[in-house]
């Protein structure tokens, strides 16, 4: 047989291997996953990065996380036993070369996580203050009955003890607190502990122009330790501000309130907008359209 001869029979099967798939590898379907979502509640060192540093990934959303502020929507990510660690975000190499965390996260697959940058990275915190990351199993979404909204309370704020979230409507957010706060609500969430959360509780959606209002005490009492009525999913003010809350105005829709600390007067990106503690809203699902 010619040498040409040969060639042509060993090009033939790669020839018919390209028709049959275009060029391209068939990989199958992607394999079970974890799926996880990134909290920044670190008082004291501004904007970070969370990394899985075993293995690639394409997580974007979780570079340059804000202090109260976390990674968007639930992201896919490989199970099992993930080395992980924390960063602050900088221009700076010198800067982001500094760990502020640096440990082992057990991920399940199939299994929702919120994983939680909380605590004081800054030499002489008080006992239980110290920086951490949290990883908390997640409960199942649920699905709100008809004309409501499910919420659940997430509680990152540092120092603050256990705490009862009262959920009020308002026609605005410059309407004064009731005074009957703690007896006329919409709902209550009592007693979460530092780092834990909740289970779902149902209020109506609203229509109009009506926000909620979260009123934060300490578990068992009356007196406001603060109270948020936040703009928008995402948003870090103390200040009651007003405008478009899609949350609760869509029914449907599933929702953490994040109870979140103030950051701590003279460190990396404090100021004095974000040094009082507040609510933030995450979206636990997508809105429906």
């Amino acid at each position: 047989m010619t040498r040409y001869a040969k060639l042509l029979m060993c090009a033939v099967p790669l020839l018919a291997a390209a028709c049959d798939d275009d060029g391209l590898t068939d990989n199958g379907m992607p394999g079970p996953a974890a799926i996880i979502r990134f909290v920044n509640a670190g008082v004291d060192m501004g904007t970070v990065d969370f990394r899985f540093v075993d293995r690639v990934e394409n997580l974007p959303s979780f570079q340059g996380v804000p202090f109260r502020g976390y990674s968007g929507m639930y992201q896919r990510t490989e199970p099992g036993d993930r080395p992980a660690r924390v960063f602050p975000y900088s221009n700076n190499i010198d800067t982001t070369q500094i760990r502020l965390i640096d440990t082992t996260v057990s991920l399940a697959a199939n299994t929702r996580y919120t994983l939680i940058y909380a605590g004081r990275a800054l030499p002489g915190a008080p006992e239980g203050e110290a920086k951490q990351l949290a990883v908390l199993t997640d409960p199942a979404v649920p699905t709100p009955p008809a004309s409501s909204i499910s919420v659940k309370v997430l509680h990152t704020a540092v120092g603050m003890g256990n705490v009862d979230v009262y959920i009020l409507p308002v026609d605005s957010a410059a309407v004064p607190t009731p005074a009957d706060f703690a007896t006329n609500y919409a709902g209550r969430i009592q007693n979460v502990a530092y780092l834990q959360q909740s289970g779902y509780i149902d209020l109506p959606a609203l229509s109009g122009t009506r926000l909620y209002r979260f009123v934060v005490t300490a578990a068992g009492s009356t007196t406001p330790l603060f109270q948020a009525t936040p703009n928008q999913p995402g948003a870090a003010s103390s200040v009651p501000t007003a405008g478009p809350l899609p949350g609760v105005r869509i029914a449907g829709s599933v929702l953490t309130a994040v109870v979140a600390p103030g950051s701590t007067p003279g460190t990396r990106e404090s100021a004095a907008s974000n040094q009082n503690p507040t609510v933030f809203l995450m979206i636990d699902k997508a809105l429906n359209p």
